[in-house]
């Protein structure tokens, strides 16, 4: 079994645990990107450089790499790139590959975190409140609901870049001429605490299969940096009603704030999450439950917590040599 990892940057362990799993069954992992020097290429079995994801040849290279290598499935570690592989699905099904993301409906109202909010709300999941309004806010505030500080974002992107803190009305009066124009979105800080959880959702039968909670303890670069797996029971069934009223596949990483006691969903990546080394470690081997799947094999639905508490991920730089 061969496996296509793409947009690999930086995610050298992620690559190594495929890597380490798939050597088991004597399968390969590729990697791919579009900058020479990110170092996860070279961690795979091979690797290919390959344009920009917005580049007019890239599905037709890539469709060219998973002939070369006989690939059986793609998976990508980045936000943007799900959209584009999702348009392109039947092209790929029609060289035996299999994509493991959710369908094109989940991973654009993914995306767009207002969406993401909305299409919580309507299904009664606890969410973050969100608004694109300025005027919307202020009534909020004037009305008690939420007090500064408030959270501005991107409604589109990733990696919790562009994240500004506004202290009060000055400042939200200041930004209220950037929201429509650099699509910003506002939200109460609610973050008492901050949890990342990692899940997967069988691709066949939608069962949710696994999940790995860790409260975060410091972020870089948009990532979970230092972080301590925690067991709680109300995140999981938070967790179990979202896979029961959705239909998210594959692997999915989700943040959550707890606020005054309550759990609010913040975002949800259907993807690897920058934090998953911790659950990996921690014996939540999803690439496992990926090969499983593209052997035509559901796995087994989630029954209890399979790792233990209190055991703390602290990352750290390393570095990597080679031939210019």
């Amino acid at each position: 079994m061969n496996i296509l990892v793409t947009s690999v940057g930086r995610r050298v362990k992620v690559i190594e645990y495929f890597k380490e799993t798939l050597s088991k069954d004597k399968g390969k992992v590729i990697c791919t990107d579009c900058d020479p020097n990110a170092p996860a290429l070279y961690f795979g079995d091979y690797h290919e450089i390959v344009p920009r994801i917005t580049e007019k040849e890239y599905i037709t290279i890539l469709k060219s790499i998973c002939l070369k290598y006989k690939i059986d499935a793609i998976v990508s570690l980045i936000d943007p790139e799900l959209e584009i592989l999702a348009e392109f699905k039947k092209e790929f099904e029609a060289i035996n590959v299999r994509l493991i993301l959710s369908n094109l409906n989940m991973i654009q109202k993914s995306f767009d975190k207002y969406e993401t909010f909305k299409y919580l709300k309507d299904i009664e999941i606890p969410a973050v409140p969100t608004y694109v309004e300025v005027n919307e806010v202020r009534e909020a505030l004037q009305s008690g609901a939420y007090e500064f500080p408030l959270v501005v974002k991107p409604r589109k992107g990733s990696a919790s870049l562009g994240i500004e803190i506004i202290k009060d009305y000055d400042e939200l009066n200041k930004i209220s001429t950037r929201i429509i124009k650099e699509e910003l979105i506002i939200q109460p800080y609610y973050k008492h605490r901050e949890y990342g959880i990692d899940v997967y959702i069988d691709m066949y039968s939608g069962d949710l299969i696994d999940l790995f909670i860790k409260e975060k303890i410091h972020m870089r670069s948009g990532e979970t940096d230092k972080s301590v797996s925690i067991h709680n029971d109300h995140i999981v069934e938070l967790i179990k009603s979202l896979v029961r009223k959705s239909n998210f596949k594959g692997t999915i990483d989700i943040d959550c704030f707890e606020f005054n006691g309550n759990y609010f969903i913040s975002e949800i990546n259907p993807r690897f999450g920058g934090g998953y080394p911790h659950a990996f470690e921690s014996g939540c081997n999803f690439i496992e439950y990926i090969m499983n799947n593209i052997n035509d094999e559901s796995n087994m639905e989630y029954k209890q917590y399979k790792y233990n508490e209190n055991t703390i991920m602290l990352k750290y730089d390393n570095v990597l040599f080679k031939e210019k």
